[in-house]
């Protein structure tokens, strides 16, 4: 289990940042949970065919209004409002509910992400996944280290800051066969006839789960998964995840190797099993 540590004598700037970032997460993800599991939670399509519920609109609404009022300047990137033009050169992503086929099926293992990004930047400067229906969260700043928190019920009534936080360090497995592959939309890679890549990919670890949205990061982070294929998705979802890996010791690309949280997929591992998820990939 990795370490306690004191949050504010270990982490580096940009702490109030951060600490924002982490409040807003929070606020946002505990909006969700009176929504969770309801019986008469509204859900709708989207034109892409996915789901959107009030929890998803509502959430991001609150997030966007708190970074106006903190932030004015800023931009925003929100899966479910769109684009905020800012004028200060930070701009913050947002997905208010990230996994909503499992929130609407009322499976815990949703989150809410939340990143802040500088202009032309392939790097967060600080992000965050807070899953609320498990009182689980991960955070990072660049440089800082990332850091992780679990505890009983939502946070709503402590400070901004947990106050249990470990160091989250990513897993020392360097044996594929011993390794935890985590990988999600079996069916994307059906659709786009990518199906011999995903069997190489299973292929070449020993445990495989479709363990999927940020509930992965949040495990490769913490060191209880070891690699994590994502084939598609948005910058809003990748931004925290990359940073936070890479905080906590582990490497974060795309399926081609860019070091950047804009290319469209994405593979984070503990580091030593990276070069074999992207050899598997080969074809994709």
């Amino acid at each position: 289990m990795p370490p306690k540590a004191n949050f504010t004598e270990s982490v580096r700037e940009p702490g109030e940042t951060l600490e924002f970032a982490v409040a807003l997460a929070r606020e946002g993800g505990d909006f969700t949970l009176p929504f969770f599991y309801s019986e008469d939670l509204q859900v709708d399509r989207k034109a892409d065919n996915s789901h959107v519920t009030e929890a998803d609109r509502g959430a991001e609404m609150l997030m966007r209004e708190r970074i106006e009022a903190q932030f004015p300047d800023d931009g925003i990137v929100g899966e479910e409002w769109g684009v905020k033009e800012g004028s200060s050169g930070r701009v913050w992503y947002l997905d208010p509910v990230d996994g909503t086929e499992a929130f609407v099926r009322g499976v815990p293992l949703y989150g809410t992400l939340v990143s802040m990004v500088r202009d032309g930047e392939d790097m967060a400067d600080v992000g965050v996944i807070y899953a609320p229906a498990i009182s689980q969260i991960v955070f990072a700043s660049r440089g800082g280290g990332a850091w992780w928190s679990s505890q009983q019920g939502p946070f709503a009534d402590s400070p901004a800051m947990p106050v249990d936080v470990r160091r989250a360090m990513v897993s020392t497995v360097s044996d594929p066969d011993e390794a935890c592959l985590l990988t999600t939309h079996e069916e994307w890679w059906e659709r786009t006839g990518r199906s011999p890549v995903l069997a190489s990919l299973l292929g070449s670890f020993g445990i495989r789960r479709m363990w999927g949205h940020c509930y992965a990061p949040m495990l490769v982070a913490t060191g209880r998964a070891d690699v994590w294929v994502e084939p598609s998705a948005h910058d809003w979802d990748f931004a925290p995840a990359t940073l936070i890996i890479e905080e906590a010791g582990g490497a974060a690309t795309s399926v081609s190797g860019e070091r950047t949280f804009r290319g469209k997929s994405l593979v984070i591992s503990n580091g030593r099993l990276h070069a074999r998820a992207l050899a598997a990939l080969e074809g994709f």
